[in-house]
């Protein structure tokens, strides 16, 4: 099983072809499917003389580290313009109607590209004293432009990511003790 990562710490990563070692763009962003639950790609920028924005599939990432590594420069694919909206950014709604969050970072394993969670901000203030909360748990959400609604009978989970000066202090209280 591969190791989780977040969306956060690919984005500005070289994307290298395997076949020929070239540099065939930066890391963008990912598509993802939050219905089913999994990475569709990594949205590339090209680095030459145009600028070129394309999609390589998940199946065809070899690896990911300091640098993403792509089975090969014909892996490019065109992106749909109705999928870029992405999910980052949308409010989160749970099935009592209660918000959330706003989606600030997506986690997933990088041998499959399953999604394993959702990092989720209330806000500046929020995220500085109590921290972000994790997203997971084995729902089927409905998308609309600006939300997602998480519908009732599904199970979810909203977990402490243990950041924020709250967590931070009580943490240094009890190590002292």
């Amino acid at each position: 099983m591969g190791k989780a990562i977040d969306r956060d710490s690919i984005l500005g990563l070289p994307v290298i072809c395997e076949r020929t070692g070239k540099k065939i763009g930066l890391a963008e962003d990912v598509q993802c499917d939050p219905v089913d639950r999994k990475i569709e790609g990594i949205i590339v920028v090209s680095t030459g003389y145009r600028t070129k924005t394309f999609l390589v599939d998940f199946k065809d990432i070899v690896s990911i580290g300091e640098v993403i590594v792509v089975a090969g420069y014909d892996c490019a694919k065109e992106i749909n313009k109705k999928d870029l909206d992405g999910i980052v950014g949308r409010t989160v709604i749970g099935d009592d109607g209660q918000e959330l969050g706003m989606v600030s970072n997506i986690i997933f394993n990088t041998d499959g590209g399953h999604i394993e969670g959702y990092e989720l901000s209330k806000g500046v203030l929020d995220d500085l004293v109590v921290g972000r909360n994790i997203l997971t748990g084995n729902f089927k959400p409905y998308l609309y432009e600006d939300a997602i609604v998480i519908p009732g009978g599904y199970s979810y989970d909203l977990k402490s990511n243990n950041r924020g000066i709250i967590n931070i202090l009580s943490d240094s209280k009890e190590s002292y003790q």
